[in-house]
């Protein structure tokens, strides 16, 4: 199926490579043909995309949402981090399982927007799943200006090298089992910026639970303006992919 409606995007990739970055970060990298080509000058990397992902005993393929990881018009790629936690996951299994020459049907919106606004502190939080998208908005925010980053990971061994110019403070925390709790949320309540004057935003993008406690924390506790913060979680302790609104709400 290939499809552009106003700046809606439906096509069929075709899988061109597939590597681990760490052992538990697998990128797999879709080939863009002329006509994808077209469409994808519109979107950026970083956005949001849908995989319609389908398994032997359905008819309807299921939707899951990942990151564009990078778009690299020139070299006529797409490329998508997925975290592997076993076949438990569908997106998850279909990767590790994903060889080159499998196809994988995948919508998007066109969209250039930045994914954060202009600022002169940062302070961004992930786990895992948050990877992706936390180290394009590193690569593409400016030179000089100062970042705070929190990225919990399995183990030292997923550690990923970042590519940025701006002038990041990383603190890796190390978690084998995010399923049974974490520490991020009070690694991230007990930061402060120097100057409060200077225009601050804060991206955070993790499990449930753990994005709803920071959201109450500078929101209700810290009084910050809606407008300096973006919340989001991708995934909820003891629930399915999927059974879990994404963005926290006011």
């Amino acid at each position: 199926m290939n499809e552009k409606d106003s700046k809606k995007i439906r096509s069929v990739f075709t899988v061109k490579d597939k590597k681990y970055l760490t052992p538990h970060l697998i990128r797999v990298v879709f080939e863009i043909n002329e006509e994808q080509l077209v469409w994808l000058s519109g979107v950026r990397s970083g956005s949001n995309n849908k995989l319609f992902i389908s398994t032997s005993d359905e008819e309807k393929p299921q939707v899951r949402t990942y990151t564009n990881r990078q778009i690299d018009l020139v070299a006529k790629e797409l490329s998508i981090d997925f975290v592997h936690h076993g076949d438990n996951g569908l997106a998850s299994a279909w990767a590790i399982n994903a060889a080159v020459g499998d196809s994988l049907e995948i919508g998007m919106k066109e969209s250039m927007r930045t994914l954060v606004p202009d600022a002169a502190h940062y302070l961004i939080a992930g786990d895992a799943t948050a990877l992706p998208v936390i180290a394009t908005i590193l690569e593409q925010l400016p030179s000089g200006v100062k970042v705070k980053a929190y990225i919990e990971v399995a183990t030292k061994e997923d550690e990923l090298v970042l590519s940025t110019t701006a002038d990041v403070d990383l603190e890796w925390i190390h978690n084998p089992h995010p399923e049974q709790g974490s520490v991020l949320a009070e690694r991230v309540k007990a930061f402060e910026f120097e100057d409060n004057s200077l225009a601050r935003y804060i991206y955070l993008a993790a499990e449930y639970d753990i994005i709803k406690t920071l959201r109450y924390y500078f929101r209700v506790e810290k009084c910050w303006n809606p407008k300096e913060m973006y919340a989001c979680s991708y995934w909820k302790i003891g629930a399915k992919e999927g059974e879990h609104s994404d963005e926290i709400k006011p």
